[in-house]
Parts: C-alpha cells; structure tokens; sequence
C-alpha cells in the first residue's frame, strides 16, 4: 500500500484494495504441515522412553521436507504480503515483488472489459480471477482474489466516476 501511497499525482485518491482469500493461506498452511509430517514422526520417537533407532536417511528427508515446506509457506506468504491491487481515482494498480518489483498499471478510462473467471468450488469459497483488457494489447491477469465480484464492481465503478468526471470536464 505503500507504493500506491508514494505514486499517487496530485488529486488522485485511494479508492480500494483486493485481498487474497482465505484459500491462499490455508494452502500455505496446507503446505507447510506436509513438509512438517515427517519432522513431527521424528519428535514422536525421540519423546519414546526405548526410542526406536532412525536411519540417517530417514533424519535427511525429514530435514529436506521441513525446509521444502517452510520454504512454499514462507515464499507464497511473501508473496501475498508484497502484491498490492489497487484501485484509484484514475488507475488500477498490480504492483508484485518485494526486491525486484514488478508494477501493471492502466488507466480507468482505458479499460474496456473486466473478467471474472470463478469455478464451482471457487463460488463456493468466494476466490475467483480477474482479467482486465484495456484499450489496445493491454491485459493484466490477476492472481486469485476474494470477493472477485466486489472487486469488479469496484473497478467498474471507478471507471465509470473517472469517465463521468471527464465528460463533465469536456467543453460543450
């Protein structure tokens, strides 16, 4: 939010930010209790009274495994914590990356159509995806969302305040 903050021209205003769902962080969690399984096993027999010897390879995969599974968790958390969507009172902002930062912006007036791309269970979690196509070969494909609808409806509407705000400017 930050850089939204910092790259906003004079008389623009901050309108909304998109969450990711709640899905992305169960995955995340998902992801880091599998690499834990194994690790957990390990803690088990060593708690035993007459623990059971393991084999060193056995020791190997569990460490491979925690740090496979705390490293998705981690990367998918880092993620999540430097992608900002926003939506302006003249832009719509997908800024990605926390080192090397990666931003698609387009202006309200120029987008001509927002999909929503939202399957069975993901209308029944509420995530969904998001493409907007703006004026020429501009197409910003974003990560899965919640509340897609809201989200569209929020763009929409800041799009049409922005070409309102434009035509009542425009001499007659």
């Amino acid at each position: 939010m930050a850089y939204v903050k910092r790259t906003l021209a004079e008389g623009e205003d901050y309108l909304y930010r998109a969450h990711f769902n709640w899905t992305y962080d169960a995955l995340s969690v998902f992801w880091f209790l599998i690499g834990a399984i194994p690790a957990l096993f390990w803690v088990i027999n060593a708690a035993q009274t007459n623990p059971q010897p393991l084999s060193g390879f056995f020791l190997f995969l569990t460490g491979i495994s925690f740090s496979l599974g705390t490293l998705l968790a981690l990367s998918r958390y880092v993620r999540k914590w430097t992608t900002v969507i926003a939506v302006t009172s003249r832009r719509l902002i997908l800024k990605t990356g926390l080192i090397a930062r990666s931003s698609h912006e387009i202006v309200l007036d120029e987008i001509e159509e927002v999909f929503i791309a939202q399957p069975f269970w993901g209308r029944i979690a509420g995530f969904g995806q998001l493409e907007v196509r703006g004026t020429g070969d501009v197409v910003i494909a974003f990560p899965i969302l919640g509340e897609p609808i809201r989200v569209r409806r929020e763009i929409e509407a800041a799009v049409m305040r922005a070409r309102n705000v434009q035509a009542g400017a425009a001499p007659a």
